[in-house]
């Protein structure tokens, strides 16, 4: 655990929070997919940490993001907070995507606030030379759309999709994925994941269907962020649990069981 100033926090969508922090330790050493567990305000209530995955990190100002949506008592009490205050933090915790085999094509699924975690992602790839991917992303309307532009700033070419057909196609992102498997059939890829639970049990049948891998970031929400309570259990495919908070948040599709 350590103390975090804030930098700034500030609406960047409709509900959707940008928080930076100075972070050194955490800009240091995370790696995409890992998350932070914030406590959201010092008194007792609300009692249990948030956790929130990494949006990105500016090693040399020692900074962190994380994009939130708020939702509860929690992330209502976090959007209040202004810059100078200072978080209790815990992180960067859990385990991360892995690097995709040379030559092989990455394509970025997201849906929601889960897009947050997928553009840490995305700017650590765009350092590997000559590396180019597709983001097929999903938005429940057009005034909840952020940070796309990063996605191709970083060489990826991006595909939108939104519930009520407000920007890009009516429909899901995993529609988009779908379609452009459909015409390379042949293509050495691996899928990166992260969004509504419906969203990844999808991404994980058409991954299985075109007999390529996919890693998918599970939201589930944690006691501890530690792995000592069982809060954050899902099923294992091989039998027993595995928790998000230790064992993921990022699976292979093929560990856990999705419902």
């Amino acid at each position: 655990m350590h103390q975090a100033e804030i930098i700034f926090n500030e609406e960047v969508a409709r509900g959707i929070y940008l928080l930076r922090l100075c972070a050194d330790k955490v800009a240091e050493s995370a790696n995409p997919g890992q998350f932070l567990h914030v406590k959201c305000t010092k008194v007792p209530h609300p009692l249990l940490r948030r956790p929130f995955s990494i949006a990105d990190t500016h090693r040399e100002e020692g900074t962190a993001d994380i994009i939130y949506r708020v939702v509860g008592e929690g992330t209502s009490i976090l959007s209040q907070k202004r810059p100078g205050e200072v978080l209790d933090i815990m992180g960067p915790l859990g385990r991360g995507f892995p690097s995709p085999p040379p030559g092989t094509l990455p394509l970025i699924v997201g849906g929601g606030v889960g897009v947050a975690p997928l553009l840490f992602l995305a700017k650590e790839l765009s350092k590997v030379a000559g590396l180019e991917g597709r983001a097929f992303l999903g938005f429940s309307t057009g005034r909840e759309i952020f940070d796309t532009e990063v996605f191709e700033s970083c060489g990826f070419s991006v595909e939108l999709a939104t519930d009520d057909g407000t920007c890009g196609k009516r429909g899901f992102p995993t529609e988009l994925l779908e379609d452009f498997l459909k015409g390379e059939k042949k293509v050495q890829a691996v899928v990166y994941a992260c969004g509504p639970r419906m969203l990844l049990l999808k991404v994980k049948e058409i991954a299985a269907s075109c007999g390529i891998p996919a890693y998918l970031s599970l939201e589930e929400r944690m006691g501890c962020g530690i792995g000592a309570c069982l809060g954050c259990a899902v099923k294992s495919a091989k039998g027993g649990y595995k928790k998000v908070c230790r064992d993921g948040p990022v699976f292979e599709a093929g560990e856990v069981e999705i419902w």
